[in-house]
């Protein structure tokens, strides 16, 4: 097993969300694309690697960021280009939540939930996900509720990709603050 787990699994995060592009990569309307070209890529920046370690940093990572999906692989969320959510649309909680920092929470509440940089909204079905998620941006986050169950009867969709639960943009009649 290799030991830099944490730097492969940040450099596929990138390649697979951010620049498929630069390294040769052809993403398919779900973001797939194929595995074995990935694993050379990864080669080529990290001596040692093989698709074992590729097979495990997908198989172990916490936040489900990856599918591999017969010859092919991708990320589930997060990206900054184009891509469509595969995931399941039935099952989303009445409330998801969203961990930011208390300057973001200001403008969310008056403006709503964008991606800004990224493709999709991502919120957390429970509140521990969300403050472990705004803790990245702030030391003390802010936690909001989204009233989920409103928003989709509203005609808002979302996807389960994970853990995570992707949106558009979510209108701020349908966030409160949680903590």
């Amino acid at each position: 097993m290799i030991k830099n787990k944490v730097k492969v699994s940040k450099f596929l995060s990138f390649i697979l969300r951010h620049k498929p592009k630069d390294y040769g990569l052809h993403l398919d309307k779900h973001g797939f694309t194929n595995f074995n070209k990935v694993l050379d890529v990864l080669k080529n920046k990290f001596s040692g690697v093989k698709e074992e370690d590729v097979k495990y940093i997908v198989d172990n990572d916490p936040n489900k960021r990856f599918q591999i999906k017969g010859e092919t692989i991708r990320a589930r969320y997060g990206h900054s280009v184009e891509v469509k959510p595969m995931g399941d649309h039935s099952r989303i909680p009445d409330v998801l939540y969203h961990g930011t920092s208390p300057q973001n929470a200001k403008s969310i509440l008056k403006e709503g939930l964008k991606p800004i940089k990224r493709k999709f909204v991502h919120l957390s079905s429970n509140e521990d996900d969300a403050l472990r998620v705004g803790k990245r941006k702030a030391y003390y986050p802010v936690i909001l509720a989204i009233d989920s169950k409103s928003a989709e009867s509203d005609g808002i969709r979302f996807w389960r990709e994970g853990r995570i639960f992707l949106t558009k943009e979510i209108p701020s009649k349908y966030i409160s603050l949680f903590k």
